[in-house]
C-alpha cells in the first residue's frame, strides 16, 4: 500500500479484510483448545459477524467471523485447511497485528496462510447494472441460515489488464464475442441465478494487480444449503467462455469451502 491513507494507482480502499486458513498439525483434543484459546484471544475488540443481517457495506465495528471446514481437510494447500476467519477493519495494521498473534500463539503446531483484501466502489457498473445486480440482492442473514461460505482467489490474465477499461466493462455485460461474432450472455446474466440466491462479495487485492505471487481478487460467497447446487451451476456457466468470454482471462486458485460458526 502506498502511503498510510489506503490509496493506491489503481483505486481507493474503502476498507480491508483478511482471511486466515489454519491447518493444525495435529487433530485432538490439545490442538483445539490451543486454537479455541487462540481464537478467544485474536477476536477481542472484533464484533462477532456470526448474527450479522442487512447489508454488509458499512459494517460500523470491526468484525470478525469464523469459519469450519468439515468435509475437505485431507486436501493439499488452502483448499484443505480446516479452520478460516476473516478479519475487517477500516484500519489495515489492525489486521496485520491480528495476523501476527494468530502466527505467534500457534507457532509449531498449524500452519496459517493469510489473503488480503480490500473493498471498493464496484468498477463495471452503471445505474441499470446497479438496480439490476444489487439493488435486488439478496440480503445477508445470520450465520444460522446463510452458513456455507465458498472462497475463490483470482487473477486477471495480463492480456485483461492490457484491454481498455471501456473493453473490459463490455465483458459484463451481453455482448458480440470480438472472437466469435457470436452473441453471448456476459457475466452478469450468466450469474443472474445467484442475485437472490447467493451472498456474494468482491475483494481487491489492496496493493494493486498484478503483483508477483499474489491474487487479483478474492471472491467470497454465502449462501444457504438448499442454494448450494445454484452456486455450482453458476460456477459451472462462468467458466463456459461460450456464454460468459471473460473467463478466457481468468486464472482461479484454490476454492476454500466451509461454513460459518458462532466460535471454533
Amino acid at each position: 500500500m502506498n502511503g498510510t491513507n489506503g490509496t493506491n494507482h489503481l483505486g481507493v480502499n474503502l476498507a480491508f479484510t483478511k482471511f486466515l486458513f489454519i491447518t493444525p498439525s495435529r487433530d485432538d483434543d490439545a490442538a483445539r483448545t490451543r486454537l479455541r484459546s487462540a481464537g478467544a484471544i485474536v477476536a477481542r475488540g472484533f464484533f462477532n459477524d456470526f448474527e450479522t443481517e442487512g447489508s454488509r457495506d458499512t459494517p460500523p465495528h470491526e468484525t470478525i467471523q469464523f469459519l469450519v471446514n468439515d468435509d475437505g481437510h485431507g486436501q493439499a494447500g488452502l483448499s484443505g485447511a480446516r479452520y478460516a476467519f476473516q478479519v475487517s477493519s477500516k484500519y489495515r495494521p489492525r489486521l496485520q497485528e491480528t495476523d501476527v498473534e494468530l502466527r505467534r500463539r500457534l507457532a509449531g503446531n498449524a500452519t496459517i496462510t493469510s489473503l488480503d483484501g480490500a473493498v471498493r466502489v464496484p468498477q463495471y457498473t452503471s445505474a441499470e447494472m446497479y438496480a439490476y445486480a444489487y439493488k435486488n440482492a439478496v440480503q445477508r442473514a445470520s450465520g444460522r441460515t446463510q452458513r456455507n461460505v465458498i472462497i475463490i482467489p483470482i487473477s486477471k490474465t495480463q492480456e485483461w489488464w492490457d484491454k481498455s477499461p471501456l473493453d473490459r466493462h463490455m465483458y459484463f455485460y451481453p455482448h458480440n464475442d470480438p472472437q466469435t461474432a457470436t452473441r453471448v450472455k456476459g457475466h452478469a446474466r450468466t450469474a443472474e441465478a445467484g442475485i437472490s440466491t447467493i451472498g456474494r462479495r468482491l475483494y481487491h487485492n489492496p496493493d494493486g494487480h498484478s503483483r508477483p505471487d499474489e491474487f487479483d481478487f478474492i471472491t467470497y460467497f454465502e449462501c444457504a444449503d438448499e442454494h448450494l447446487a445454484t452456486f455450482d451451476q453458476i460456477c459451472r456457466a462462468l467458466r463456459d467462455e461460450r456464454q460468459n468470454p471473460e473467463w478466457r482471462y481468468v486464472v482461479e486458485g484454490p476454492e476454500w469451502r466451509g461454513r460459518r460458526v458462532l466460535k471454533w
